[in-house]
């Protein structure tokens, strides 16, 4: 399955790319357009998530279920985690019943209509009747709990909101963090959005360099995207760490710690950003550059520290 992931993931960072950039453009042109572009992008990127997986997994035969699963992943608040789990659900749950014995003349049926209909149903029954109301409870009393400390202990709030950042890498718990961020922009404080702007890039920005650093603590496909990586974090495209998350769960709290450690760093040297994005793309809208590029640079060495006694040596190539 995890060979199954990162090819899904690397197969869908093109619309990631493809959003970010249109974010970007918007952000210093504020043309409506791109950012509608940017919205799409980013909109479909669950669904393709959850087809590619399931149409590894289990044939095309799952592949339209599973883009549908994606999509309402979207409105349950899942994100790239639900785009996820509705790709493995789907594949394992149409593979099962592939299994089941009908007539050669009844095939065609079975593959076109009653699998596709019985995996959706099902798979859509879960997610709105067992998780919305879960994710919809999380989600609120998560905001409540981040806004009675935005009024105690500041420092304490970015460590927070900065590993939430780099939970899951833009699933529910990162994009909590993210609107919170941007919700204080309209409030004129500035003083969230800078420190998130660091937190938000350092997960793709140091494993991409921390597998030239520590080379052996990676494998070859690991390796080969970590140009890409470096390049997603100079955007401020979180999700670009995902590839190594779902190779080595010991990533997880490496990217949490660090991405918390870069944020209070922003914050103690007092760096604050009226733009609603992250990564060293937004430079130019950062009051106290230098602050900026010091706390990218302390997250990012975290990040390497961490890696170098959590994360083991691989034993050969892949």
């Amino acid at each position: 399955m995890r060979k199954i992931l990162m090819k899904s993931i690397i197969q869908s960072i093109p619309a990631v790319i493809i959003g970010g950039i249109m974010a970007i453009i918007a952000l210093y042109t504020k043309i409506d357009f791109f950012k509608i572009v940017s919205n799409y992008s980013f909109f479909i990127v669950p669904p393709l998530l959850a087809g590619f997986i399931a149409k590894e997994k289990c044939g095309s035969t799952g592949f339209v279920p599973a883009l549908i699963l994606g999509s309402l992943s979207q409105f349950t608040n899942l994100g790239l985690i639900g785009g996820i789990l509705s790709g493995i659900f789907i594949g394992y749950f149409v593979e099962l019943l592939k299994k089941i014995k009908v007539p050669l003349e009844f095939s065609s049926i079975m593959y076109l209509i009653i699998i596709p209909i019985a995996s959706t149903l099902l798979g859509s029954s879960i997610m709105f009747y067992l998780l919305k109301e879960p994710i919809t409870f999380f989600i609120e009393n998560t905001n409540i709990y981040l806004n009675t400390l935005s009024d105690k202990n500041i420092i304490f709030l970015i460590f927070i909101l900065g590993g939430m950042i780099g939970a899951d890498l833009g699933g529910p718990i990162n994009k909590i963090a993210y609107i919170y961020g941007i919700t204080t922009l309209d409030y004129g404080k500035y003083d969230i959005m800078g420190p998130l702007a660091v937190a938000i890039c350092i997960p793709p920005l140091s494993l991409g360099i921390a597998q030239y650093i520590l080379k052996n603590r990676f494998s070859k496909i690991e390796r080969d995207t970590g140009i890409l990586a470096i390049f997603l974090g100079i955007l401020g495209i979180t999700e670009g760490a995902l590839i190594y998350l779902t190779k080595d769960i010991k990533i997880l709290p490496i990217t949490v710690i660090s991405s918390a450690i870069g944020a209070c760093s922003a914050a103690i040297l007092h760096v604050t950003s009226k733009a609603p994005h992250g990564g060293l793309i937004v430079l130019p809208l950062i009051e106290n550059k230098i602050g900026f590029l010091i706390s990218i640079a302390i997250g990012s060495l975290a990040a390497i520290f961490l890696l170098y006694f959590l994360k083991n040596p691989v034993s050969k190539e892949f």
